[in-house]
């Protein structure tokens, strides 16, 4: 069984997960690469690294509740300051209260059968090779292509192998080679230490099992992505990293320092549309993604109903905003407090 996180990842294996997120990392681009600058990005400002040292509790949690039955919900982001440990003191009081914990995703598996572990992996090497066996700078138009390479020699100029990836997996490595150099953790290790100390407490964790019963043919579908949908996934990415580095690390930072007014004001569109859409062409994947979403609310709603006390994880943008979970629960008739 293997968990999901929020950050370059959904529920579908290695491949769709670098399409789903980074749920965090937002700037209004879904254009594809017909529609992007046509030049060469300018040489950007020197970039400072993000520095938040130390130990920070991050924001406070939000509180549901229905009657005597109480919800505590742990907001996250991802990605957060690199040197930053996270200091869960609330977590670990709200623990002493709880009977359940809901992680923001879904564990999926496979089965067991080692025929299908084989083929699986055997599928899965042969998604890394891109289309055609083109190199990076075949695959892309030129002035994507010079914007890409802009970005690896300033972040990564000994990392070559971008030039041997599918453009989505290129996009992938250059985001985490760019938000390293900022300061910025890819991982997010919030959730990780909450179950953590659910384990210490004793406390069940509710976590769904998203069963994935044709991983191999999910596998496939992604491998039959269009090469213009991951073109349009890297250049969202591209724009992303040319435009946003001050916002996410002004999130980071406020995070950090649990200042949700900030979070609630830093521009913060979705980025994903394209990457979403690369790897949605097959009716299987859209389903696996839209039940890696749904199941969450169902769950947290389900453990309100029969816990007194329940601690969920889930991620800011998810939760915030006027469509946002935090909205769905009131609109639900639960009364939630928070920050």
């Amino acid at each position: 069984m293997r968990s999901c996180s929020t950050y370059l990842s959904a529920c579908v294996l290695s491949a769709v997960t670098t399409a789903v997120a980074p749920a965090s990392l937002a700037s209004n681009v879904t254009a594809s690469a017909t529609g992007a600058p046509s030049t060469a990005a300018a040489a950007p400002e020197p970039m400072q690294e993000l520095v938040v040292e130390g130990r920070h509790e991050g924001p406070r949690m939000w509180i549901v509740r229905s009657g005597d039955h109480t919800l505590w919900i742990l907001g996250t982001i991802s990605p957060l300051p690199k040197k930053m440990i996270w200091q869960p003191d609330a977590v670990d009081e709200a623990l002493k209260y709880t009977q359940e914990v809901v992680p923001a995703w879904p564990s999926y598996g496979i089965g067991a059968n080692p025929i299908t572990a084989l083929r699986v992996y055997i599928a899965w090497r042969h998604l890394q090779k891109p289309p055609d066996n083109l190199p990076l700078r075949e695959s892309l138009p030129a002035p994507l292509y010079s914007r890409v390479e802009a970005l690896r020699m300033r972040y990564a100029p000994h990392d070559n192998k971008i030039e041997k990836m599918r453009p989505m997996l290129a996009a992938r490595e250059l985001l985490t080679r760019v938000l390293d150099a900022a300061g910025l953790a890819v991982r997010n290790e919030v959730q990780q230490e909450v179950l953590t100390l659910a384990a210490r407490h004793g406390v069940r964790v509710h976590q769904d099992k998203l069963r994935i019963d044709d991983p191999v043919d999910v596998i496939k579908d992604v491998g039959a992505t269009p090469l213009a949908g991951e073109v349009a996934c890297l250049d969202a990415v591209v724009t992303l990293l040319e435009t946003d580095l001050g916002n996410m690390q002004a999130r980071a930072r406020a995070w950090a320092l649990g200042d949700v007014d900030a979070l609630r004001k830093i521009p913060h569109a979705d980025d994903r549309a394209a990457c979403i859409a690369a790897v949605s062409t097959s009716e299987r994947v859209r389903s696996l993604i839209a039940r890696a979403q749904d199941d969450w609310l169902i769950a947290v709603t389900d453990s309100l109903r029969r816990n007194r006390g329940t601690l969920a994880v889930q991620s800011m943008e998810r939760l915030l905003g006027e469509h946002g979970t935090l909205a769905t629960l009131r609109a639900g008739g639960y009364a939630v407090e928070g920050p």
